[in-house]
């Protein structure tokens, strides 16, 4: 499982001037370990790091709403994948009261939008260019019907079919009859060589696992959702791609002075989505246990964050 992407940030900006104490390495750090497949494999890279560079590890179980309020407790010291723009409010209101202290960016970004298969890009020559969508929309059209995008689960109100109709695609949008659906859409398209479209996003095992693409579509900007002059579609508001979404870390008021070598650390430390997607497979796909993936990554990748250790604290 070698990684081909720089997926931990060596920037040398942030580390201190001199070598960093350990800390109070007698005390573990808690790291939250909430459901979401990504956040725990951050968390696992993450304490592979810590524990080389002497520091033991503990992991506490949370649930997305509970977690913030955990470490105000005292429960958790560190959260390493935090999406402000869907964070429980007491993310906010405990970073205002300065009890939670924002890492900067991890380098997950989300990407929403419509998804294909590698092989439609022989199908449909030009993909991914919106315009050669919308040229070639026969191309993925089944049993002689109207193309069709599989939209997200009725029960998510997924953008879909407002989508189509902004940018004026000539597809017919249904919901997916549950995400696992979803799902098995691109993988047997992928498998089979026939076409698919779909509403999807990365970081994702299916994405990594069967090379699948997105098409370009035009950045979000606010005028895409205020004037119909703005986009493609002089007709409609809304025709351009989703905003894009920002991870963060964080740890709790106090964590440098307790271990001021782990707080430059998990400062500096990043996951792209490449990497996280591609032990997104090993764990959602093959059903490996995440400790163990993210002990093989750290083991067959060690180059790219020894250097980060050496340097704070040698």
């Amino acid at each position: 499982m070698k990684s081909t992407c720089c997926a931990l940030a060596l920037c040398a900006l942030a580390l201190p001037a001199t070598a960093a104490d350990l800390g109070k390495t007698e005390e573990p750090i808690k790291l939250a370990l909430t459901e979401q497949t990504g956040s725990r494999i951050t968390a696992h890279v993450a304490a592979e790091m810590l524990k080389a560079a002497g520091y033991t590890v503990e992991f506490v179980a949370a649930d997305e709403l509970s977690v913030f309020r955990q470490m105000d407790r005292g429960n958790i010291d560190a959260n390493l994948e935090v999406w402000p723009a869907n964070a429980a409010p007491s993310f906010n209101d405990l970073v205002n009261e300065r009890k939670i202290i924002e890492l900067g960016e991890l380098g997950v970004a989300p990407v929403e939008g419509l998804a294909y298969p590698a092989h439609m890009e022989t199908t449909c020559p030009g993909l991914p260019a919106l315009d050669a969508l919308r040229d070639c929309a026969a191309s993925f059209a089944t049993d002689g019907g109207m193309p069709l995008l599989t939209d997200y689960p009725v029960e998510w109100e997924g953008p879909g079919a407002d989508l189509v109709s902004a940018l004026a695609l000539p597809f017919d949008a249904a919901p997916a009859t549950s995400e696992q659906a979803l799902v098995d859409t691109l993988v047997e398209a992928s498998i089979e060589g026939t076409p698919a479209l779909a509403m999807f996003w990365q970081p994702h095992w299916v994405v990594a696992a069967h090379d699948l693409r997105f098409v370009d579509l035009p950045t979000a900007e606010a005028a895409c959702y205020e004037d119909a002059g703005w986009g493609p579609n002089p007709e409609a508001i809304g025709d351009c791609g989703f905003p894009a979404l920002t991870s963060v870390k964080s740890v709790v008021h106090g964590f440098k002075t307790r271990w001021p070598a782990a707080y430059f650390l998990l400062e500096d430390f990043q996951i792209s989505n490449e990497t996280q997607a591609a032990l997104m497979v090993a764990v959602e796909r093959d059903g490996r246990p995440v400790a163990d993936v993210a002990a093989e990554w750290a083991a067959e990748n060690e180059d790219r964050w020894r250097p980060l250790i050496e340097r704070v604290i040698n």
